[in-house]
């Protein structure tokens, strides 16, 4: 499924949850947030080089 987001629906789902993490009064929720937007980048990041000149797939 991750193959199939772009760089900016991914960047919105990381803003998105820190913002939430950022209001979250219960810190539980928070963590859940902040764990997310961590996930979320660790894709982001991953897809950062594919489609690069030297990328090996």
């Amino acid at each position: 499924m991750a193959s199939f987001w772009s760089r900016a629906f991914l960047t919105r789902r990381i803003d998105r949850c820190y913002l939430i993490a950022a209001g979250a009064r219960v810190p539980e929720k928070r963590r859940i947030h902040l764990e997310l937007a961590r996930h979320y980048r660790g894709i982001l990041d991953g897809t950062a080089h594919q489609g690069s000149p030297g990328h090996i797939a």
